[in-house]
């Protein structure tokens, strides 16, 4: 698309966000929001890169509130038809009836399983919400030939290893490219309902709970070489001798750079009240940054020393973020890896 085309585009999807009620949507009765919305400007960036316009047939997975499926029920028109799909009936049900008193007649719900799901239906646009572990088969051959896909998908075999890319079919379902990486996190992809959101679904190692009973987990593929007991014990030095550190600007960036050059020991974790982090880790000790800045250190310096070498790596490249990093597919299975690498300079 031009960048007259992108303007335009950017313009359609901030006049239908404008003209949907988020509140109606979003806040449930009491006052209290939906738990997991995604960010508004993420939400707002993946319908602009979508490049939705009238008429167009799109699929939704991961109907969540009812508000995106409004906003893309605007961007088709009367022409067009959007078929939301989500895992959770209750939301679906939900959705319905708001969607029906915002007077979103083109909107089709449906409960069930989106990464398998296989109607008699082809589309022009295909959204996701939620991150598959890989991009399924079953939306690229419903895709026609020059749809457009927008989807989470894992970066690394890590839990909360994410981002968000789009992707084109072309001729044929294995003519599929990618251009464009963005930031972004979402629940995982689930074959079923879940309660337990606090636990990803995919690329755990080790998990348990302190005293306080908060969540605590570790995603490393060193671990996988060793036994259960060793991420156990990780986990339990992060938990008794886990410290914050001085912050370090650029997190963000960062964490999608470590993604894509994914030295040995790259490591995810949630840290309990300290929030999550990504970094590195060994088995004497974790040195993670949160997405705020901040370090969590744990046990020896060692993993410290390595985070900051691969820090000054990541510098010394111009400190590229998503933005600057280039997707790359990798055909595996039913489905389609999606990688990040640095572009040479």
């Amino acid at each position: 698309m031009t960048q007259a085309g992108d303007a335009i585009a950017g313009e359609a999807v901030r006049r239908a966000l404008a003209s949907v009620d988020g509140t109606a949507y979003t806040v449930l009765p009491g006052g209290a929001r939906m738990p997991h919305l995604p960010d508004p400007a993420v939400v707002a960036g993946m319908l602009e890169r979508l490049e939705v316009g009238p008429g167009h047939r799109v699929l939704e997975v991961g109907t969540g509130s009812g508000f995106s499926a409004a906003v893309l029920s605007r961007l088709v028109g009367p022409g067009g038809q959007v078929t939301s799909i989500d895992i959770e009936a209750r939301l679906s049900r939900r959705a319905a009836r708001l969607l029906a008193d915002d007077g979103c007649g083109n909107v089709r719900l449906v409960t069930g399983d989106g990464t398998r799901w296989a109607p008699d239906s082809r589309y022009d646009r295909v959204i996701a919400w939620v991150a598959p572990v890989r991009i399924p088969d079953v939306w690229v051959r419903q895709a026609v030939p020059g749809a457009v896909l927008v989807s989470p998908v894992h970066l690394a075999p890590l839990a909360r290893a994410m981002g968000v890319a789009r992707l084109r079919r072309g001729a044929t379902p294995d003519q599929l490219t990618a251009d464009l990486l963005m930031p972004g996190g979402f629940a995982e992809a689930r074959p079923e309902p879940q309660d337990q959101w606090p636990v990803p679904s995919y690329g755990v190692d080790a998990l348990t709970r302190d005293a306080a009973g908060r969540m605590w987990w570790v995603a490393a593929e060193w671990l996988r070489a060793h036994e259960p007991v060793v991420g156990m014990r990780l986990l339990e030095l992060m938990i008794t001798d886990g410290r914050g550190g001085a912050g370090w600007p650029g997190a963000v960036d960062l964490h999608a750079y470590l993604m894509a050059a994914r030295p040995d020991g790259l490591t995810t974790a949630s840290l309990g009240a300290h929030g999550w982090g990504v970094g590195c880790s060994e088995p004497g000790g974790v040195a993670l940054l949160c997405p705020s800045g901040d370090l969590f250190l744990a046990g020896t310096p060692a993993a410290l020393d390595r985070l900051g070498a691969w820090t000054r790596e990541w510098r010394e490249h111009g400190q590229p973020g998503m933005s600057g990093l280039t997707p790359r597919l990798h055909r595996r299975g039913s489905g389609w890896d999606v990688r990040a690498v640095v572009p040479p300079r």
